[in-house]
C-alpha cells in the first residue's frame, strides 16, 4: 500500500510539473501575439515564459510539494568553472566533428537571416529552454522523487521520461528513430542531472542546456536535413556526408546521432567523477 501511494504521488508531481512547462509555453504564445516587431516577437515572450514557470513552479513546490527555493535549485551558487568550459566545449566539438572531421562543407543556407535566427536561437531556444526545462525536470521532478524515491530512480525515471517528450518532436519515426532518441535524450537528461548534483543547481545545467540548444538547434548553425525532429531551416546549413543514421540521427536529427551520444555520456562520466572526488574529500575531512 505505501509503495502504491509512493507511486501515485511521483505520478501527480510529474503531471503537476509537465503542467508548470506546459502553462508557461502557452503564456509565452499569447504574449507574442502582442508583438509586431520580430525581434521583440522573440525577447519579450521568452521572459515571460521564464517568469511564468519560475512562479508557477515556486508556487507549487512551496505551496503542494514543500519544497524550498534550494531545494529546487534555484538559490544562486558560486560557479564552477569546468561546469562552464563542459558546457561551451561540448556542442563545438559536435560541430567541428561534422564540419571538419565528416566533413561537411558548410554554407549559407540562408542570406540575410543572421541576426534573426541568433535572436531566435539565444532565447527561444536557448536561455527560455533551458531554464524552463531544466527547472521543470531537473528541478521539481527529480529533487521531489531524489526526496522520497531515492537517487537512482530518481536519475533513471525523469531521464527516460526527458526522452520520451521529445518524441512528438518528430513528424515521422520508425524503430531506429525511436531506440536513438531514447537512447540520446535519456543520456542528455541524466547528464544535466549530474550537473545539477555536482553544484546543487538549476543554474549550470540552465546554462549548458542553453549553449547546446543555441549552437546546435537553434538556427544559427544546423548539422544534416533534420533538426529537433524538424526540416533545417537555419542560416548555416553543414551537410552531413553520410546516410547513416548512426551519424544522422534519423529523423530526430544530430543531437540523436552517434557523436552525441558519446558526447553526453564522456561529460556525464567527467561530471561524475568530479563528484566522486569531492564527496571523497568531504568524507575525508569528516
Amino acid at each position: 500500500m505505501r509503495t502504491i501511494k509512493l507511486i501515485g504521488k511521483n505520478i501527480g508531481v510529474i503531471v503537476l510539473s509537465i503542467l508548470v512547462l506546459i502553462i508557461g509555453a502557452i503564456a509565452e504564445g499569447l504574449v507574442q501575439e502582442y508583438f509586431s516587431g520580430q525581434y521583440l516577437r522573440l525577447v519579450v515572450p521568452a521572459f515571460v515564459r521564464i517568469a511564468v514557470t519560475i512562479a508557477l513552479a515556486y508556487f507549487a513546490s512551496s505551496k503542494l510539494l514543500k519544497m524550498s527555493v534550494e531545494d529546487l535549485g534555484l538559490k544562486l551558487k558560486k560557479m564552477d568553472i569546468k561546469l562552464l568550459l563542459i558546457s561551451i566545449a561540448l556542442p563545438l566539438i559536435v560541430l567541428a566533428f561534422y564540419a571538419y572531421v565528416l566533413p561537411g562543407k558548410a554554407y549559407i543556407a540562408k542570406p540575410g537571416s543572421f541576426w534573426i535566427s541568433l535572436i531566435r536561437g539565444v532565447f527561444s531556444f536557448g536561455i527560455t529552454a533551458g531554464i524552463c526545462e531544466e527547472l521543470v525536470f531537473r528541478g521539481m521532478i527529480f529533487r521531489y522523487m531524489q526526496r522520497t524515491a531515492g537517487l537512482k530512480a530518481a536519475v533513471i525515471l525523469p531521464s527516460l521520461l526527458f526522452a520520451c517528450a521529445h518524441i512528438m518532436n518528430m513528424e515521422s519515426f520508425n524503430l531506429t528513430d525511436l531506440v536513438l532518441l531514447i537512447l540520446a535524450g535519456s543520456s542528455v537528461a541524466a547528464m544535466f542531472t549530474l550537473f545539477a548534483l555536482k553544484s546543487d543547481s538549476i543554474y549550470p545545467g540552465a546554462f549548458a542546456h542553453a549553449v547546446w540548444n543555441t549552437l546546435i538547434i537553434g538556427g544559427v548553425f544546423g548539422i544534416g536535413d533534420m533538426v529537433n525532429g524538424m526540416g533545417n531551416d537555419s542560416y548555416i546549413i553543414i551537410p552531413i556526408q553520410s546516410t547513416n543514421k548512426l551519424l544522422t540521427g534519423g529523423n530526430f536529427g544530430v543531437e540523436a546521432a552517434l557523436p552525441a551520444i558519446i558526447g553526453y555520456i564522456a561529460v556525464a562520466l567527467m561530471i561524475g567523477f568530479l563528484v566522486k572526488k569531492e564527496s571523497k574529500k568531504y568524507a575525508r575531512r569528516i
